[in-house]
Parts: C-alpha cells; structure tokens; sequence
C-alpha cells in the first residue's frame, strides 16, 4: 500500500444537535465516535442553525476548516474567530464554544497525545502540483474538483487519498481542485 483511495459511497452520517457529521476515516479501524475511543477521525459536518452550541469532547483537540459559508466561532472567555472558506482555527473540544453562520465545515479530532494540521491546496484546472507523504498518516481530502494521480487514480470531489510515508504523488487537476493535505503523528508508544 504506497497510495489508497476512499470514495463517499460508504460513509456513514449521523445527525446532532444544528446539523449532520459525515465520518470520512477513523483511526483505529475498530474505533468508534459515539464511544469516544479514537486516536484520531477525519468527518465533515454541516451546521444548518444560524447559531449553535459545540458538543462537548473530553481530552480531544479540533481542527475546523471551513468549506462552505462563513462562521463566527466563539469560544467563551478566550477569543471569537470568523472563518471563511478554507479558513480554520484548532481548539479544545473541553472549550465551551457557540457558533454563528451555517457552513459546511471539516473536521480533524485528535486524542491521547496525537498531533496534526490542516493545509488547503488550490489547483488550477490543467495545472499539477507534486505532494509528498512526510507523516505516517498522510492525506489529501478533494473538497472540489476531479484530477489524475500519477499512479493512474482519478480522485473526485469528497474522495479521501491516504499516501504512505515517503511516497510522492503528482495531482494533475482536470478542472480547479481545492485539496486539504492532512498530516497526522500519534505518539511514539501508540504508532504501529
């Protein structure tokens, strides 16, 4: 396995309280969300009220990009920040956090001593843009557009592509492609 590809079709979608999450990996493969017990999980979420209330999670860090719309966050007694598309803020899910805007956003979840970022990449249709796995848990989520991997896969919008640590890909976009590269580390006593 140097490259991987997940494609939306069998996904599973949850609804809470202002909206829908869309779980797109999590890790360990038997982890489960509801029951808290991940190491990491990568989802997109939409927040359909025009302000809400985020759900409590003990001992996890958020990254939050958005991808569609605009959101105020807040995180009260710390900061407000307002996000755009592709715009992101990483907090404590122990934060007492509100929002305002409806958006479709993406989500990276990390727990017991992982760490991880969120990068947006934009390629121009007809253009292409070498990437490079520096992480053992690197990806690249197709936000928008279709592109050509260097290996032959076609990637469209909502497929997630794992690439191995060490392996380089070549993203030739087919029509204008926004990507988010998310790199994962767990801790040296967690990595297999």
């Amino acid at each position: 396995m140097s490259i991987q590809q997940f494609t939306p079709d069998s996904r599973n979608t949850i609804n809470w309280a202002s909206g829908t999450s869309t779980e797109i990996f999590i890790y360990p493969p038997d982890g489960s969300f509801a029951d808290r017990n991940f190491l990491f999980r990568i989802s997109t979420a939409t927040v359909e009220a025009e302000e809400s209330t985020f759900t409590f999670f003990e001992g996890i860090t958020r990254h939050l990009m958005i991808l569609k719309g605009e959101l105020e966050l807040i995180h009260e007694g710390r900061y407000t920040k307002y996000l755009k598309p592709y715009e992101q803020d990483t907090f404590s899910g122990e934060w007492c956090t509100r929002s305002k805007g409806k958006v479709t956003d993406f989500n990276l979840m990390l727990k017991a001593g992982a760490t991880g970022s969120l990068t947006h990449r934009r390629i121009g249709a007809g253009n292409g843009m070498p990437l490079a796995a520096k992480t053992a848990w690197y990806f690249l989520y197709f936000a928008s557009g279709t592109a050509t991997l260097s290996n032959g896969i076609t990637a469209n919008t909502g497929d997630l592509i794992r690439l191995e640590n060490g392996t380089t890909v070549d993203v030739h976009a087919l029509e204008h492609c926004d990507l988010i590269a998310i790199e994962v580390s767990l801790p040296q006593n967690l990595r297999q």
